[in-house]
């Protein structure tokens, strides 16, 4: 162990930024091509990344295609895209109605057709709608929450299954501009001065959007033939046993969260929310809303864990706990349990691929408290405990952000850019290329 340590410490030490991982010339307009626009999402990494790792890895024929952590769904939609199967997990259940949306392309007449029923259903819709969770009033005035409740209504109309939840999704992504809720901040602050938008108007012009990109991603697909290649996303915690059969899957993208980083929950309460008022249409939601806290525990790198015990597999992992239980035990804690939650989730990534497929872990260095918290090095050495293989480490610099760069000094959390006690975080990411021998 002390060897491969101080091969991995070494390596890392030693790396180079590569050009050709960096995607200076990618614009907004490509990193936000097909569906990748259709919903804020915090973190998320740029397609680009992912297109290239199957291109690289899974280079013929019809592979599948894994992320345990899907998030909004990149990694489903470009292997779609490549004409490879694919399948995530991920425990927030608006990251699977995100994702369920983005990899389903929709003929653009049926969205069409659709949309002018939406505004009938609207137009036509009762004044006094929804009994509504206590936390709605303190996010959104009364005005708006009958617009809201307005077109929630017209959608819910819609008998087409993947058009209602297409625009759902759209409903979803207009909550955050028609609440109270600070527009730059990826944290639940209230904006006292915040000037609210139509609620309409502003869901009506995303939605469009969304209808346009879409038409690209249908046409796209027909014309490749992968229209009907499966993509497929399920809800479930991924330090947990995955429901996949050992050695299936041939290739393994993922973008783990990082520590301390319970925004994921954070900032899709107001879906969580609105969504969980609607136990009939939205099954069990409800459970997440109004046991909030408790769902919000069971995220990685949330910082409200209770303490958990084991060996780390990593003797980087355990000197950065021993470092920061100098400065700060609680800090220490919440550290460990996303090191021992990491291993768990790098074993399971182990026993679903086939041998001698490729795992690719996209995860970022950051400090807390002035203590350096390698997760790259530390995912690098837990994944060869776990019997993986090195294939390639890979540093790229992040000239384009998907994700403030900013973290508070003290927190380690994300925070803006006129704090005072800020630090740059994420210059550079790595990624780890590991193969199952």
């Amino acid at each position: 162990m002390e060897l491969l340590t101080k091969t991995i410490e070494k390596t890392f030490l030693n790396l180079k930024p590569r050009e050709e991982w960096s995607f200076r010339d990618a614009g907004r307009s490509q990193t936000t091509a097909f569906t990748h626009d259709y919903h804020r999402y915090p973190a998320k990494f740029i397609p680009q990344i992912v297109r290239k790792l199957i291109e690289d890895y899974a280079p013929s024929g019809t592979q599948v295609v894994c992320d345990p952590f899907g998030g909004c769904g990149t990694t489903l939609v470009e292997a779609k895209l490549l004409g490879h199967k694919s399948i995530g997990f991920d425990i927030n259940p608006v990251a699977k109605l995100i994702t369920q949306t983005k990899t389903t392309a929709i003929k653009p007449r049926t969205l069409a057709n659709n949309r002018n029923k939406f505004l009938k259903y609207y137009e036509n819709a009762p004044s006094v709608l929804y009994n509504h969770h206590q936390r709605i009033n303190y996010w959104f005035d009364e005005s708006t929450i009958q617009e809201l409740d307005k077109i929630y209504f017209a959608i819910k109309k819609i008998k087409n299954h993947n058009v209602r939840r297409f625009f759902l999704c759209s409903f979803s992504h207009n909550l955050k501009n028609c609440s109270r809720w600070l527009m730059k901040s990826i944290k639940p602050t209230i904006d006292k001065d915040k000037i609210l938008p139509n609620p309409k108007e502003t869901f009506l012009r995303h939605l469009d959007s969304m209808i346009k990109k879409n038409e690209r991603f249908y046409s796209t697909l027909v014309q490749s033939g992968y229209i009907n290649t499966p993509a497929k996303m399920y809800r479930r915690d991924s330090t947990k046993k995955l429901p996949i059969e050992t050695g299936v899957i041939d290739l393994i993208i993922t973008s783990p969260p990082y520590v301390t980083s319970y925004e994921y929950a954070d900032l899709h309460q107001l879906s969580l929310l609105w969504f969980g008022d609607d136990p009939k249409h939205f099954k069990k939601w409800h459970h997440f809303s109004n046991g909030f806290i408790d769902f919000r525990r069971n995220f990685i790198g949330t910082s409200s864990k209770e303490k958990k015990s084991g060996d780390f597999n990593s003797a980087i992992a355990k000197q950065i706990v021993d470092d920061l239980i100098q400065v700060e035990r609680p800090l220490a804690v919440d550290v460990a349990n996303y090191f021992l939650d990491m291993k768990r989730v790098f074993t399971e990534m182990y026993r679903i691929l086939k041998t001698g497929g490729k795992a690719c872990t996209i995860i970022g260095n950051t400090s807390l408290r002035g203590v350096e918290i390698l997760n790259a090095q530390v995912a690098a050495e837990q994944m060869q405990a776990a019997g993986f293989r090195k294939v390639d480490f890979i540093k790229r610099e992040i000239p384009n952000k998907m994700i403030t760069p900013w973290r508070d000094l003290e927190s380690g959390k994300f925070t803006e850019k006129n704090n005072p006690s800020k630090i740059r975080a994420y210059e550079y990411e790595y990624v780890v290329v590991m193969e199952k021998t």
